[in-house]
């Protein structure tokens, strides 16, 4: 999907842009139980606003002046624009309570100039909407460009939003849809493995993009566990909400545009809307090949490490300075006999569904320290990265654990470094800080993984036993951008080198930007530059050849 091929004039959904400006003419209809009003009509067109009898549309007019007994008007399933209410005072005060999803309300009688200003202010709310799209499309298209495989979209709507806003107000409304924006950012970081993008669109929309190889599986998988991160408890102002979600899914087609990928996910949200048992639904035609969910899986990855299916992966490191290979991360991977390869990310969402994680992770550190132990000779002074989750740091006995696997491999503690998210590490920085000081000592060393994506407070830095931070992908990417970026960037660096840390760079993948973490001090680096990540085999293949005299650079 190139960021070219946007223009203002593409076709967004329920909505028209004009070709000779940005003069965006928002749609309009009359419910069904609306009694029509002749002068209404033109009112609207003066407005600015175009009719549309069937559709999407961004306004919904019910006009219920002279109806006697009119009932409550209904809203469209799915409807996500504006909802405008006209009645007379007598409905108004049989009906004081205010109804889900309709925004607006004009009490006959009023002067027609009244009409006028408020839909006057119906189609500037709907301009100033309109005018962040842009924006939100170039994103979609500069993170498709920069990203490595398929682009993987998600649609994510929110249920029970007008009901929450009738109840509690449009303040607290708009709190729950940050605070959800926030928890569905933290969440898709750490399924994606640090480099999603998540946006919010209108209402309580919310587009979540990761870019990797195409597997649809995976990123059903990671739709399910989304919606089960929506379905958790949220406090807001006092309140305790609940809130519930469907999904739209799509895989992002060569030369696409972001209109054309937000109509497809658009379409197929507003059917997931309608489903009672299916929450996630595939914007193309393969929807019906598509794993309902991934109960099945779970089953099956209880069984993977038993049968050998769980492989490791090493990416390698290296000096920033010199180019010299110094080490490798330990990486995961799903050999499934029927689904082909899985990534870790889609591994670990379904290890957390099946309460199978600490299981997984303990296998992963173990197989890649047996594979590392056997780094001799010229390899010998490599170093070994892993992961950690939280439900590792959770176990009583995890620094004991791990001193005995090593002990166990023959594998120094001195070569290893474990690595965890901010995420995992903020919730209890005394627990971890204890059991890590204990495997420092010991020799391993300590870093923190994705660092800029989670809470980056200078808490933990100082209270915790570190040695590195790792940057996160998406700040590596944006380096070679905007001077910002690369404040940000320069700044973080320097306050690790008051803390004596050192910086470690996720995700290179030009030179340019090698250079520019060069120039800002960065000490070491991974990514797709010098290294993908490869089998044990390979990697002792390349690591002989790159620390050789003609190897290095």
């Amino acid at each position: 999907m190139a960021a070219r091929s946007y223009t203002r004039q593409s076709r967004d959904w329920g909505r028209f842009l004009d070709s000779g400006k940005l003069g965006y003419s928002p749609t309009w209809r009359l419910t069904d139980d609306s009694i029509a009003d002749p002068a209404l009509v033109p009112m609207l067109a003066d407005a600015g606003f175009t009719e549309c009898r069937d559709g999407a549309v961004d306004l919904l007019v019910a006009d219920l002046r002279g109806a006697a007994e009119a009932s409550e008007p209904a809203l469209p399933q799915g409807h996500q624009g504006l909802a405008l209410l006209i009645c007379d005072l007598a409905w108004a005060e049989a009906n004081p309570c205010l109804l889900p999803g309709w925004s607006h309300a004009l009490v006959a009688p009023f002067a027609p100039a009244a009409v006028r200003l408020q839909l006057r202010m119906l189609y500037s709310q709907l301009q100033d909407q309109q005018l962040h799209l842009p924006e939100i499309h170039q994103r979609i298209a500069s993170f498709a460009v920069a990203g490595e495989g398929a682009m993987h979209a998600m649609l994510i709507g929110l249920r029970r939003m007008p009901a929450v806003n009738a109840t509690y107000g449009t303040a607290i409304g708009d709190a729950a849809l940050e605070a959800m924006e926030k928890r569905l950012e933290r969440q898709a970081t750490r399924l994606a493995g640090g480099s999603a993008l998540t946006l919010r669109l209108a209402g309580g929309d919310f587009l979540v993009a990761y870019s990797m190889p195409e597997e649809r599986l995976g990123w059903q998988v990671m739709a399910e566990r989304m919606l089960r991160t929506v379905s958790d408890p949220l406090e807001v102002a006092g309140h305790r909400l609940r809130l519930t979600a469907r999904a739209a899914l799509a895989l992002a087609r060569e030369g696409e545009t972001p209109v054309s990928l937000l109509d497809r996910l658009s379409a197929a949200l507003a059917n997931a809307r309608e489903s009672a048992a299916d929450p996630v639904r595939w914007a193309d035609r393969q929807s019906d090949r598509t794993p309902q969910s991934g109960y099945r899986l779970e089953q099956d990855i209880v069984q993977a490490i038993e049968r050998d299916e769980i492989s490791v992966l090493f990416q390698p490191q290296f000096a920033v300075e010199t180019g010299r290979l110094v080490g490798a991360e330990a990486l995961a991977r799903w050999r499934h006999p029927h689904h082909g390869e899985i990534g870790a990310g889609t591994l670990f969402a379904l290890a957390d569904k099946a309460d199978f994680t600490r299981v997984l992770s303990r296998h992963i550190r173990l197989k890649a320290m047996q594979q590392a132990a056997q780094w001799t000779g010229p390899l010998a002074p490599l170093r070994l990265s892993l992961n950690v989750t939280a439900e590792d740091l959770g176990e009583k006995d995890f620094a004991k654990r791990e001193l005995a696997m090593l002990s166990e491999t023959g594998f120094s503690p001195w070569r290893l470094t474990l690595e965890m998210t901010e995420q995992a590490l903020v919730p209890d920085l005394k627990r971890a800080s204890a059991r890590f000081g204990t495997l420092r000592e010991a020799g391993a060393r300590i870093a923190v993984d994705d660092f800029g994506t989670g809470y980056s407070s200078l808490l933990y830095l100082k209270h915790l036993p570190l040695d590195y931070l790792k940057l996160d992908h998406a700040m590596t990417r944006d380096i070679g951008g905007a001077e910002a970026d690369r404040i940000i960037v320069r700044s973080i660096i320097a306050m690790a080198k008051a803390l004596n840390l050192k910086v470690i760079a996720e995700g290179v993948e030009s030179d340019a930007q090698l250079a520019a973490l060069r120039d800002e001090g960065c000490d070491y680096f991974q990514g797709f530059l010098r290294g993908k990540a490869m089998e044990a085999e390979l990697f002792a293949e390349f690591a002989i050849s790159a620390l050789s005299p003609s190897g290095e650079r």
